[in-house]
């Protein structure tokens, strides 16, 4: 493997796995876990699907574009702008989800309330933010790879605690209730234009790293998942890591789950302010403050951890999912356009589009 190979799939699956997967062993107990596990099959391969159609308009463009103009150029004009609030809309949920878990997790370790623990971190976060220092960026990838790297050492531990019995128990009704912690859990096709300036438009690496990348994330949940769902049972809390207050070590346990969270809160709001300031033109300092005080805002206002990640990966994600498969559609039917296809002809685009559509009305119907 050559290091771009290494450098694009770092990127990758640092981009995957962050916060949604504190989440993935209490989503997984509802339905149990060999039901989440087939779950997380399915829609892993959607993921794996929809990252290569965003691929596939990338391509088919001799240009460098982000997903609102991929997407408008084989659909309407009118789409940019709804594609980019979307996006925009995911970001600031995904803050949201991060400072409720850096909330909680902080509050646990100094044993302030809950709302000034959140407090405590957005103003040490505020002045990185605000002055968009270029360190956080170009820390993220190698601080993923080291966040990766915890997430496993600590699961090993309780893998030699695991009861067979609470991997065993499945309840069929609550097959879908993961839908959208799963998929926020493995979605990253935005950075699908860095990949491919990354791998120098190679289109054969581009497939193998999609594919390696999210077989690697999916093998880390599960032994996450199997870990302390395996371990805690019922018992299991919303953000996975918090379930070990009853260890002497549980301490070590929430800086880890702070650290797993930080690093993509840091790097997300850089991206907001960066787009709120160069995409809507309205300055640094006002770009902040929309960036900063909305996430923080709802933070305080009794929204759970659970529900904001159904929120963008049950609702948000299948949309802008759609329209990317709407996108691919009319791209085909323009012969010529690109030499890159994603195997499997129409038949992928039926099924990813189901997979997007049956977990987008069951959020609406029994989540939001």
């Amino acid at each position: 493997m050559d290091k771009r190979y290494l450098a694009a799939m770092g990127t990758f699956v640092g981009t995957i796995v962050g916060a949604g997967i504190l989440a993935l062993p209490y989503a997984v107990s509802k339905s149990g876990f060999l039901i989440g596990l087939l779950l997380l099959f399915i829609v892993g391969l959607a993921s794996i699907l929809i990252t290569m159609y965003t691929g596939e308009l990338s391509f088919a463009s001799k240009k460098i574009h982000q997903l609102p103009i991929l997407v408008s150029k084989y659909t309407r004009r009118e789409f940019r702008t709804g594609v980019l609030l979307l996006q925009i809309l995911t970001i600031y949920g995904a803050l949201i989800a991060y400072l409720i878990a850096i909330g909680i997790s902080l509050s646990l370790l100094i044993g302030l309330p809950y709302s000034v623990s959140v407090l405590i971190m957005f103003v040490l976060s505020a002045p990185l933010i605000l002055k968009g220092y270029s360190s956080v960026e170009n820390a993220e990838a190698p601080l993923s790879i080291i966040k990766l790297i915890l997430i496993v050492a600590v699961s090993i531990p309780f893998i030699f605690m695991v009861s067979a019995n609470n991997l065993s128990f499945i309840h069929p009704p609550k097959a879908l209730f993961s839908f959208g912690i799963i998929l926020f859990s493995l979605t990253a096709f935005t950075v699908v234009p860095e990949i491919k300036q990354e791998l120098q438009n190679n289109k054969k690496k581009f497939n193998s790293v999609i594919v390696m990348s999210v077989l690697i994330s999916i093998g880390v949940y599960i032994l996450f998942s199997a870990a302390f769902l395996g371990t805690f049972g019922s018992g299991i809390s919303l953000i996975a890591t918090n379930s070990v207050a009853s260890y002497g070590f549980s301490y070590l346990f929430y800086i880890i789950t702070i650290f797993i969270v930080i690093t993509p809160y840091l790097a997300l709001s850089l991206v907001l302010v960066d787009a709120l300031n160069y995409d809507f033109k309205i300055g640094r300092l006002k770009g902040f403050v929309l960036a900063g005080f909305i996430p923080l805002a709802l933070s305080l206002t009794g929204l759970s951890f659970e529900y904001v990640l159904d929120v963008i990966g049950g609702l948000l994600l299948p949309i802008l999912s759609i329209l990317v498969l709407i996108a691919v559609h009319n791209e085909r039917k323009r012969k010529g356009t690109t030499n890159y296809r994603v195997p499997g002809g129409n038949a992928g685009l039926v099924f990813t589009g189901a997979v997007m559509v049956v977990g987008l009305f069951y959020t609406l119907i029994y989540v939001i």
